[in-house]
């Protein structure tokens, strides 16, 4: 996919099948990215994608193996973005104590800044306070 113009293009189209509900076709098309030579980083946009549309059809499985896979591309160039959306979505979904441990095993990455680590800190002091 050495065209960006095709890639925005199959993301915009992906995106508004999600919001027509066509969500399927949405995943479709998300897919056929990451089949493409686009970037890791990139890919991990796209499983984070694949992940709120599954979220979206109530696939909980399905959505944390596609964060999962999002976090892996982002985890070789030192981003964790996915990753920690991964966090909060187990926290949304009640698992608290698998988004505890994310959120710790986030906080001992070298790129983080001060700010990401106190933003993680206070996630990680919510969890706890709720956990009793």
């Amino acid at each position: 996919m050495t065209d960006p113009r095709g890639y925005a293009e199959t993301v915009q189209r992906a995106s508004q099948l999600a919001e027509r509900g066509d969500r399927e076709g949405a995943i479709v098309l998300f897919r056929g990215l990451l089949a493409t030579d686009i970037s890791d980083v990139d890919k991990a946009m796209m499983c984070l994608n694949i992940a709120v549309v599954y979220q979206q059809m109530g696939r909980i499985d399905e959505a944390l193996a596609a964060y999962e896979a999002g976090a892996a591309y982002e985890r070789r160039h030192g981003r964790f973005y996915v990753a920690e959306m991964k966090a909060a979505f187990l926290a949304t979904h009640g698992r608290d104590r698998e988004s505890l441990l994310e959120y710790q095993e986030l906080l001992g990455r070298a790129e983080l800044t001060e700010a990401d680590k106190e933003r993680i800190r206070r996630n990680i002091e919510t969890l706890r306070a709720r956990s009793g």
